[in-house]
């Protein structure tokens, strides 16, 4: 069957379904099809953004008359939070936003007979002038209950504010919570963390990117496939084990809850056991590991809203250890958990102290909650969004001593896992944090029956700095599906980030290895209801229609470290770089065993000013600047003379040593980019460029190479080695130095170095327009000749180039 007819007898079939609740009204259960439940669902996504943007509004509102009132440095006091002048806004963000959740919450607890007791919202807007008491009375009482993630927090900011402070705050945040309390719960997704996030913008120093709800859904889905569980069994859905060691405010694991509840509804029908599913859900299932406070509290809120009844003594969600400690010492919150790679124990040593009402230091979920929960090899499920800011600018929050011992104390987590597991140690790249999570992810799944599912950026799966954490996953897991965004509208799948990012499905092996699926969208899922249905398309292997292409690549590849596939939409090209690679032992090699390649351009930058002032003791010709419409031929001119900075005249003198006629690109947008190599009739040095000097002057060789590099298969080599984004690619020294080149010592590279000669001021075309490109047909028809392939190989891939996304910035999804 086509897949245009599966997608079509899907939406015909006949399945139950709960249609949305909007602005109150119960959800009854209905008979309807695929197609109805489609419109049901975009009524969901409608509904939701409308809440979110409701509730976004309040909280700034709110924020706002906190901050104006000059309550922000009380609220940073009380919630723990950093009192600098530069953060005070960022407390009456979080006072607002807690004081929201707990109002949710609240007025969702008047279905919790044990709370009947306690006065309703409704009898605080009557009266705005006794609300404040009012509301500290009342959760006060529900504190004597339960529910302390929530409470606490919010009581706290209570404390921290006069009534004439609080008063319009709380009408505002009271009426949102009236109206809109049930409807946030039928919609079943983490407001929070988008809100969270978007209000704070602290992503970029602690590297929690929030994973947006619909990039969630299709990560869970993938992760929980049909044939992954016995979806009928309440008691086997029991017995699961599901972690985000990172969980932040929970979307990964509320997206992980849906998924059960739903599969377990699909596989059922309309039950009346939701309610029990549910808590069972949140008390035994899920678990979630976080350094950030607010956001775990976030997390138990949200967790809590689809059933009020939970219980937070059960409540597997925890604030780990982080930063300076008592004694000096410092701790690295999940990480920790690698130190007991050698024998089972429990969290409790690794939680922050357990909260009161007055102590705000305080971070485990729930006082008293005594969990025991084990650490290794007991999870069926690890789901993760982990943290990918690099060391230099993560932790800005502590002193520079603190940021010191912290590092230390991952650097001894690190020599620790060596002493254990050397495949282990070899997956971490201590330059940041995400890598530390792969390998305690295989330390946390059980040994058979286990899934790993994370959202990982797309160089990793490509860069040759990953290979030993690739190796490391091949080797203790069926690396199942990866799937990868080309739409160039929305690259990612987690927010506030601009980098590329993949999916990774991987299962712990119960066979023989098969291959892994690269799955490349050339759309993604705008909304619930598509992420459903490209996860089932996905899972179901029915084909992809215009969602994209899917590249099969061979077990052994994968073993060895090469995912190349996820960073070309069109896995053909893909298959061309393994095949031009197997050239390397008979025509090519390394671009570092033949030249230098330095200084970087941040060197240059360091050392050099663009505009010299008028006394500069001396100038150096420098190709300054990457300009696609001013570096249009491989003819290159000095863009300006720069001029050592002041202190730097010594080091300035070094770098120009390295100046060369010869110079490669260090970064470019794949969408404008002309060149990626130049040559000048002097030396120079270069700030997006990067001088390459053969290890003895050999002019035909710097002729071959500048042809080589601007010719298709030499912009290959570039695309296989993209750093951050697919579209805006970055390229260290490293990388350039490992970039294949055709080797004199093994082949006449006279036809590209005459090449070169012939076409050297000629324009050349951008790159979505290479495959019309009569240069590039000059210089691939003399590379086709040096790699002795057939010239009509090459055009196919220059043609294939120019249509992928991620360098002609359009849709494959729609071609026209």
């Amino acid at each position: 069957m086509s897949a245009q007819a599966t997608q079509k007898a899907l939406a015909e079939s006949t399945i139950a379904f709960a249609p949305v609740r909007l602005f109150g009204g119960e959800p009854t259960w209905r008979e309807g099809t695929v197609s109805d439940l489609a419109d049901s669902l975009r009524n969901t996504d409608l509904s939701r953004q409308l809440v979110a943007d409701s509730i976004e509004y309040t909280v700034r509102e709110v924020a706002d008359m906190l901050f104006r009132d000059g309550c922000a440095p009380k609220l940073a006091a009380a919630l723990a939070l950093p009192k600098r002048k530069e953060d005070l806004r960022a407390a009456s963000l979080v006072a607002a936003l807690m004081l929201s959740n707990a109002a949710l919450l609240h007025q969702r607890l008047r279905l919790v007979p044990a709370l009947k007791g306690v006065f309703r919202l409704e009898e605080a807007q009557l009266d705005p002038d006794k609300a404040p008491s009012m509301i500290r009375a009342a959760w006060e009482a529900i504190l004597d209950i339960d529910f302390h993630p929530v409470f606490s927090p919010a009581l706290a900011v209570l404390s921290a504010l006069e009534d004439k402070n609080a008063k319009e705050p709380l009408r505002w945040i009271i009426d949102e919570a009236i109206s809109l309390a049930d409807e946030l719960a039928s919609l079943r997704f983490d407001h929070a963390g988008p809100l969270y996030h978007r209000l704070l913008a602290s992503a970029r120093y602690d590297g929690s990117f929030y994973t947006n709800h619909v990039s969630a859904v299709l990560l869970a889905r993938l992760a929980l496939s049909e044939e992954s569980a016995n979806w009928s069994n309440v008691d086997s859905l029991a017995n699961l084990k599901i972690i985000d060691p990172a969980c932040g405010t929970g979307t990964l694991l509320m997206a992980a809850m849906h998924t059960i509840r739903d599969r377990h509804e699909k596989a059922m029908g309309p039950q009346d056991n939701s309610d029990v599913l549910h808590l069972s859900l949140v008390e035994d299932v899920l678990f979630g590991l976080d350094v950030n406070r607010h956001g775990v509290q976030l997390a138990a809120c949200n967790l809590t809203l689809g059933n009020p009844r939970v219980d937070y003594s059960r409540m597997n969600l925890f604030t780990m250890r982080h930063g300076p400690q008592t004694g000096g010492r410092a701790m690295a919150g999940s990480l920790e958990f690698l130190l007991t790679a050698q024998e089972e124990g429990t969290i409790t040593s690794f939680v922050a102290p357990l909260p009161t009402t007055g102590d705000l230091g305080a971070e485990q979920v729930e006082a008293g909650a005594g969990s025991t929960m084990p650490m290794t090899n007991q999870f069926d499920v690890v789901i993760m969004n982990p943290p990918f800011t690099r060391n230099d600018i993560r932790n800005r929050q502590y002193s520079s001593a603190d940021r010191r011992a912290l590092q230390q104390r991952e650097i001894e987590i690190a020599e620790f896992i060596a002493t254990q597991d050397q495949s282990a140690f070899a997956a971490i790249d201590q330059t940041g944090l995400r890598t530390f999570f792969t390998p305690l992810a295989d330390l946390l799944l059980k040994q058979s029956c286990a899934s790993f599912a994370s959202v990982v950026p797309t160089t990793a799966l490509t860069s040759a700095s990953g290979i030993p954490e690739r190796k490391f996953l091949a080797d203790r897991f069926q690396i199942q599906t990866i799937v990868t965004s080309h739409d160039p509208q929305r690259i990612n799948f987690s927010e506030n980030t601009d980098i590329h990012e993949s999916l990774v499905i991987a299962r712990r092996p119960h066979d023989e290895r098969g291959p892994t699926r690269f799955i490349s969208l050339a759309r993604m899922p705008v909304d619930t209801h598509e992420a459903i249905l490209l996860s089932d398309l996905i899972n179901r292997n029915e084909g992809l229609g215009a969602w994209g292409t899917e590249h099969l690549w061979p077990w052994p590849r994968i073993r060895a470290g090469d995912w190349r596939a996820a960073q070309f939409y069109d896995g053909s090209l893909a298959t061309a770089l393994h095949d031009l690679e197997a050239l390397a032992s008979t025509v090519l090699t390394p671009a570092g065993l033949l030249c230098h390649i330095e200084p970087e351009g941040r060197r240059v930058r360091d050392a050099f000013v663009r505009e010299p002032p008028p006394d500069a003791p001396w100038t150096a010709p420098t190709l300054w600047d990457h300009s696609t419409e001013i570096q249009n031929t491989m003819n290159a001119q000095a863009e300006t003379l720069s001029a050592p900075k002041q202190g730097h005249v010594d080091y300035a003198k070094y770098l120009f040593g390295k100046a060369s006629q010869l110079l490669v690109v260090n970064r470019l947008r794949t969408n404008t980019v002309r060149v990626t190599a130049c040559y000048a009739s002097q030396p120079l040095l270069g700030s997006s460029w990067v001088p390459v000097r053969p290890f003895a002057p050999n002019p035909d060789l710097e002729h071959a190479l500048c042809a080589w590099w601007n010719s298709t298969p030499g912009i290959l080599t570039f695309l296989n080695c993209r750093a951050k984004a697919l579209d805006y690619a970055r390229f260290a020294l490293a990388s350039l130095r490992t970039l294949l080149v055709p080797d004199p010592g093994r082949v006449d590279i006279s036809p590209l170095a005459d090449a070169f000669r012939m076409c050297r001021t000629d324009l050349i075309e951008p790159w979505p327009r290479m495959g019309n490109c009569q240069v590039r047909a000059v210089l691939d028809q003399a590379a086709a000749q040096v790699l002795r392939i057939d010239g009509r190989t090459i055009a196919g891939w220059r043609k294939s180039i120019a249509r992928e996304p991620t360098v002609s910035g359009k849709s494959r999804a729609h071609p026209n």
